[in-house]
């Protein structure tokens, strides 16, 4: 009596049917239609991400070619209005030390600052 359970497969009882079998064709043809519609659906993602570089890549142009236009005439009317004995002060004409050809050699090889004995 105990081995009565055993003869048979646990697996015969539950998978069995025509309900079974019906959902094993459905989950069958939906595995083969996503094998199938996969090239597509790769081939749409291609064409939507080259479609996108190409848009960005032109967007990103214009956008640059602005920028580069309204700094060009920033500086042609920074140069109009100014006079000729004013000084412009940004961040190229600012010298904070007093020798000019020293500090522009400095800031090509960077900075090293000294203690001097004398100062605390």
């Amino acid at each position: 009596m105990i081995y009565q359970q055993f003869q048979r497969s646990p697996m015969q009882t539950r998978i069995s049917g025509p309900r079974a079998w019906l959902a094993m064709a459905i989950s069958l043809s939906l595995i083969c239609l996503s094998l199938f519609l996969l090239p597509f659906v790769l081939l749409f993602g291609a064409i939507t991400l080259g479609c996108l570089v190409l848009f960005s890549r032109v967007y990103m142009a214009r956008q640059i070619a602005k920028l580069n236009q309204a700094q060009a005439n920033a500086h042609q009317h920074d140069h109009t209005t100014e006079e000729p004995h004013s000084h412009v002060y940004n961040s190229v004409n600012i010298v904070r030390e007093s020798n000019a050809k020293e500090t522009h050699r400095m800031r090509q090889q960077g900075r090293t600052f000294e203690h001097k004995e004398d100062e605390h």
